[in-house]
């Protein structure tokens, strides 16, 4: 998931501190989930994908591909 998050927060022109900021992630934490070394919670992948304007299915593995 850390792989479809870095490429919709991208698209999405947020910053990593913004995103870490307005999705009330830590940083540590945010760059934990973003290099593979924790799990996204389902809290997280909501508040990220509120703060990136996308469905929580945007960021789940193979979304891009289901939807073309």
């Amino acid at each position: 998931m850390a792989f479809e998050v870095e490429g919709a927060r991208v698209h999405a022109g947020v910053s990593f501190a913004q995103l870490s900021d307005r999705s009330g992630i830590a940083p540590a934490a945010l760059a934990d989930l973003l290099e593979g070394r924790e799990d996204f919670t389902v809290v997280d992948l909501a508040c990220i994908a509120t703060v990136l304007g996308v469905s929580v299915t945007a960021l789940l593995p193979g979304a891009a591909a289901d939807d073309a």
